[in-house]
């Protein structure tokens, strides 16, 4: 009777065994966040006598899953859709979406700044102002999207149905506003020292 016990040993070790390789593969196969958004600001901005309207999208870069610095990520790219409440001629609470997108080259582990700016004549024709409802920052790593963080999106949307809902809102309804969100190197805050951004990916350096 005392051997019998071996066979149930060996079938339960084989169990464990084979739990801890299903776990392992799981776990493996967890995409690694390597950029996600830790923060979104809206404020006034001034140029001048200008005031515009800024967007600031905070990355933190994770080479390889981790916050360290002097590894980098290639090819970050950042989608804000910004959804503005105003009226319409006839006083009509409407939406309007406006979208925009940057790539960065590259970025250093730590903490990286994507700014976005409304002109002018945008801010003052569409009421712009704090605070903005509607908000969702899109991350992408090399073409491969980055699982959303809870910073990159504003708390009137308030699960991942509705999330997407209000992206593919703002994808379709943004083209009626297009150009009108603008990102920071295409802008006078472009040479700011005191709004310090990285070196973004420019369709005029392509040949």
């Amino acid at each position: 009777m005392k051997f019998s016990l071996l066979p149930r040993l060996a079938a339960v070790l084989l169990a464990v065994f084979i739990f801890q390789l299903r776990s392992a593969a799981q776990g493996a196969s967890v995409a690694v966040v390597e950029a996600e958004v830790s923060a979104v600001k809206f404020s006034a901005a001034r140029f001048g006598s200008d005031a515009w309207f800024e967007a600031d999208v905070e990355v933190e870069a994770k080479p390889g899953g981790k916050l360290v610095a002097g590894q980098f990520v290639n090819r970050v790219r950042v989608t804000l859709s910004v959804g503005m409440e105003g009226t319409d001629e006839k006083g009509a609470k409407t939406i309007n979406f406006y979208r925009a997108t940057a790539e960065a080259l590259t970025l250093e582990g730590g903490k990286s700044n994507f700014r976005f700016y409304f002109p002018p004549e945008i801010v003052k024709r569409d009421k712009l102002r704090t605070p903005v409802t509607y908000y969702a920052a899109e991350v992408e790593v090399a073409g491969k999207a980055q699982e959303p963080a809870k910073t990159s999106f504003s708390n009137a949307i308030t699960s991942a149905a509705s999330l997407q809902n209000f992206i593919s809102k703002a994808a379709a309804e943004s083209v009626a506003n297009d150009g009108l969100l603008i990102p920071q190197f295409l802008t006078p805050f472009a040479a700011d020292t005191q709004r310090r951004a990285p070196t973004f990916a420019r369709k005029e350096a392509l040949r």
